[in-house]
Protein backbone atom coordinates (compact mmCIF):
# COMPACT_ATOMS: atom_id res chain seq x y z
CA UNK A 1 0.00 0.00 0.00
CA UNK A 2 1.77 3.39 -0.81
CA UNK A 3 1.60 5.63 1.76
CA UNK A 4 -0.59 8.21 0.54
CA UNK A 5 -3.29 5.76 0.52
CA UNK A 6 -5.38 5.05 3.11
CA UNK A 7 -7.16 2.70 2.10
CA UNK A 8 -8.30 0.25 5.08
CA UNK A 9 -6.29 2.16 7.60
CA UNK A 10 -8.99 5.25 6.92
CA UNK A 11 -11.70 3.25 7.23
CA UNK A 12 -10.51 1.49 10.60
CA UNK A 13 -9.59 5.40 12.00
CA UNK A 14 -13.22 6.54 10.87
CA UNK A 15 -15.36 3.55 12.44
CA UNK A 16 -13.29 4.23 15.71
CA UNK A 17 -14.01 8.26 16.10
CA UNK A 18 -18.04 6.76 14.65
CA UNK A 19 -18.01 4.15 17.39
CA UNK A 20 -17.23 7.36 19.72
CA UNK A 21 -19.84 9.61 18.76
CA UNK A 22 -17.28 12.16 16.86
CA UNK A 23 -18.68 13.59 13.90
CA UNK A 24 -16.16 14.43 11.26
CA UNK A 25 -18.21 17.80 9.68
CA UNK A 26 -17.37 19.07 13.34
CA UNK A 27 -13.68 18.82 12.80
CA UNK A 28 -12.57 22.20 11.83
CA UNK A 29 -8.33 21.91 11.76
CA UNK A 30 -6.69 24.47 13.38
CA UNK A 31 -5.70 26.48 10.12
CA UNK A 32 -9.68 27.69 11.08
CA UNK A 33 -8.26 28.42 14.52
CA UNK A 34 -5.31 30.50 13.35
CA UNK A 35 -7.82 32.89 11.98
CA UNK A 36 -8.20 34.09 15.24
CA UNK A 37 -5.58 32.55 17.49
CA UNK A 38 -2.72 33.44 15.53
CA UNK A 39 0.04 33.88 18.30
CA UNK A 40 -0.84 30.63 19.74
CA UNK A 41 -1.38 28.66 16.07
CA UNK A 42 2.49 30.19 15.57
CA UNK A 43 3.47 28.64 18.84
CA UNK A 44 1.98 25.25 18.45
CA UNK A 45 3.10 24.69 15.14
CA UNK A 46 7.00 24.49 16.96
CA UNK A 47 5.66 21.98 18.87
CA UNK A 48 6.17 18.16 18.96
CA UNK A 49 2.13 17.88 19.02
CA UNK A 50 2.15 19.60 15.65
CA UNK A 51 4.39 17.33 14.04
CA UNK A 52 3.05 13.78 16.12
CA UNK A 53 1.55 12.40 12.54
CA UNK A 54 4.95 12.79 11.48
CA UNK A 55 6.40 10.26 14.07
CA UNK A 56 4.53 7.36 12.46
CA UNK A 57 5.95 5.24 9.53
CA UNK A 58 2.22 5.09 8.49
CA UNK A 59 3.64 2.16 6.16
CA UNK A 60 4.29 0.03 9.52
CA UNK A 61 1.87 1.70 12.60
CA UNK A 62 -1.14 0.36 13.15
CA UNK A 63 -4.13 2.50 12.70
CA UNK A 64 -4.87 2.22 16.20
CA UNK A 65 -1.61 5.34 16.31
CA UNK A 66 -3.70 7.76 14.51
CA UNK A 67 -5.95 8.53 16.93
CA UNK A 68 -3.16 9.80 19.00
CA UNK A 69 -1.12 11.28 16.29
CA UNK A 70 -3.84 13.19 14.57
CA UNK A 71 -6.44 15.30 14.92
CA UNK A 72 -10.63 13.89 14.18
CA UNK A 73 -11.35 11.15 11.98
CA UNK A 74 -10.47 12.31 8.93
CA UNK A 75 -6.68 12.18 10.45
CA UNK A 76 -5.72 15.90 10.48
CA UNK A 77 -1.98 15.86 10.75
CA UNK A 78 -0.38 16.59 13.93
CA UNK A 79 -1.95 17.07 18.03
CA UNK A 80 -4.21 20.01 17.06
CA UNK A 81 -6.17 21.93 18.94
CA UNK A 82 -9.73 20.38 18.98
CA UNK A 83 -7.80 17.50 19.85
CA UNK A 84 -7.49 19.02 23.36
CA UNK A 85 -10.62 21.75 22.93
CA UNK A 86 -13.08 19.07 21.27
CA UNK A 87 -14.51 19.68 17.71
CA UNK A 88 -14.92 23.31 17.18
CA UNK A 89 -17.80 23.11 14.78
CA UNK A 90 -20.52 23.86 16.83
CA UNK A 91 -17.78 27.11 19.07
CA UNK A 92 -15.51 28.87 16.10
CA UNK A 93 -17.93 31.12 14.93
CA UNK A 94 -16.93 34.51 16.47
CA UNK A 95 -20.09 35.39 18.04
CA UNK A 96 -19.97 32.51 19.86
CA UNK A 97 -16.25 32.84 21.04
CA UNK A 98 -16.78 35.68 22.52
CA UNK A 99 -18.98 34.36 25.14
CA UNK A 100 -17.66 32.13 27.98
CA UNK A 101 -20.78 30.89 28.49
CA UNK A 102 -22.09 30.20 25.13
CA UNK A 103 -18.75 28.98 23.72
CA UNK A 104 -18.60 26.38 27.27
CA UNK A 105 -22.50 25.52 25.60
CA UNK A 106 -21.60 24.84 22.06
CA UNK A 107 -18.77 22.29 23.33
CA UNK A 108 -15.13 24.20 24.26
CA UNK A 109 -13.27 21.76 26.46
CA UNK A 110 -10.85 23.22 28.69
CA UNK A 111 -7.98 21.16 28.66
CA UNK A 112 -7.40 19.40 31.73
CA UNK A 113 -4.34 16.60 32.43
CA UNK A 114 -7.32 13.90 32.09
CA UNK A 115 -6.88 14.93 28.00
CA UNK A 116 -3.58 14.27 28.53
CA UNK A 117 -3.42 11.10 29.85
CA UNK A 118 -5.38 9.59 27.30
CA UNK A 119 -2.21 9.60 25.05
CA UNK A 120 0.31 10.14 27.67
CA UNK A 121 0.59 7.38 30.14
CA UNK A 122 -1.49 4.66 27.95
CA UNK A 123 1.66 2.45 29.16
CA UNK A 124 2.77 1.73 25.13
CA UNK A 125 6.55 1.50 24.85
CA UNK A 126 8.33 4.60 23.56
CA UNK A 127 5.62 6.88 25.19
CA UNK A 128 5.57 9.76 28.02
CA UNK A 129 4.20 8.02 31.07
CA UNK A 130 5.10 11.03 33.25
CA UNK A 131 5.27 14.73 32.48
CA UNK A 132 5.42 17.55 34.30
CA UNK A 133 2.50 20.26 34.21
CA UNK A 134 3.95 23.59 34.27
CA UNK A 135 2.98 26.03 36.48
CA UNK A 136 0.24 29.44 35.63
CA UNK A 137 -1.35 28.02 32.33
CA UNK A 138 0.36 24.70 32.16
CA UNK A 139 -1.77 23.18 29.41
CA UNK A 140 -1.23 26.39 27.67
CA UNK A 141 2.61 26.45 28.16
CA UNK A 142 3.30 23.15 27.02
CA UNK A 143 1.41 23.05 23.96
CA UNK A 144 1.20 26.61 22.70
Amino acid sequence: MKSNDCGPRWLVLVSCFLSLGINEAAFIGAERCKLCHRSIYVSWKATAHARATESLNLEKEKPTCLPCHSTGPSALPGVQCESCHGAGGDYWPPEIMIDPAKVREAGLITANQGICRKCHGNGLPGHAEAFEMPGGNPLAAATH
